[in-house]
């Protein structure tokens, strides 16, 4: 049975770092010891935030899927990151993560509602809606496929990590995914020094060209998925240099 509401198609999100492994190997760092490898890149940062939180038009709200480790590496006065619906895979079988989860969603519509309120009484007539903000705890990827079917209000699907949740996507069959395409777009970061990152956690796929069944994106498309202009060019921000790219599965 097709899910009443369709799944736009879900849309990996993801900055890495080629690290090369041997002569033959390159492999693309995304991590170390639970965080990114990197420090702060506002770059990339800021376009993570637009782009998992601009809805296609005014009455959806995107969704974006993770792991428990990614959900918590936001900082806490931040979570769960508005105006987005944030679907968190766990295995605790206790309850406590989703308890934890529903009393920080809570505090998050609190603080936002008072913003609002702040705003409109300053402005009125320049208050825009925002997307909802929203978060629930689920135990797996096929759960949070089936959940975010079900969604009239389901806007853009991203999955922001970790690497276990990147893995388990890349090898979603069409049918787990109901039919509908599967996309990364990758800040991809270099030192401008040429020395490689330090990494202990690689995105699961060391190359995504067509022998591995994907295409690499026009900027043009890119552009579209996200909803704002990509050139692809690279762009430089202190001692790095970032670009944005997208790639599809054929």
């Amino acid at each position: 049975m097709q899910p009443h509401n369709p799944l736009p198609p879900l849309t990996l999100i993801v900055a890495t770092t080629p690290i090369r492994v041997s002569e033959e190997v390159t492999r693309l760092g995304i991590g170390l010891k639970g965080t990114l490898p990197w420090p702060r890149i506002k770059t990339d940062m800021s376009f993570f935030a637009r782009v998992t939180s601009r809805p296609p038009t005014a009455d959806k709200t995107n969704a974006m899927i993770m792991g428990r480790k990614t959900y918590d590496s936001v900082p806490a006065s931040l979570r769960p990151l508005a105006k987005r619906t944030s679907i968190i895979i766990s295995r605790d079988t206790t309850g406590s993560v989703q308890e934890s989860v529903r009393k920080e969603l809570e505090k998050r519509k609190e603080k936002l509602a008072a913003k609002a309120a702040e705003a409109k009484a300053k402005a009125p007539s320049e208050v825009v809606a925002d997307p909802e903000t929203d978060a629930f705890v689920v135990h797996s990827l096929d759960a949070a496929i089936r959940e975010l079917g079900a969604r009239e209000e389901l806007g853009k699907v991203y999955v922001i990590g970790g690497a276990e949740i990147y893995n388990a996507s890349l090898n979603m069959k069409r049918d787990e995914l109901q039919g509908r395409g599967l996309r990364v777009v990758m800040t991809n970061v270099v030192r401008k020094d040429g020395e490689p990152f330090e990494c202990d956690t690689f995105f699961p796929l060391d190359k995504l060209d067509e022998g591995n069944g994907w295409r690499t994106a026009s900027p043009t498309e890119v552009s579209e998925w996200v909803g704002e202009e990509v050139d692809g060019e690279w762009k430089s921000e202190g001692d790095v240099e970032v670009q944005m790219v997208g790639f599809e599965k054929i």
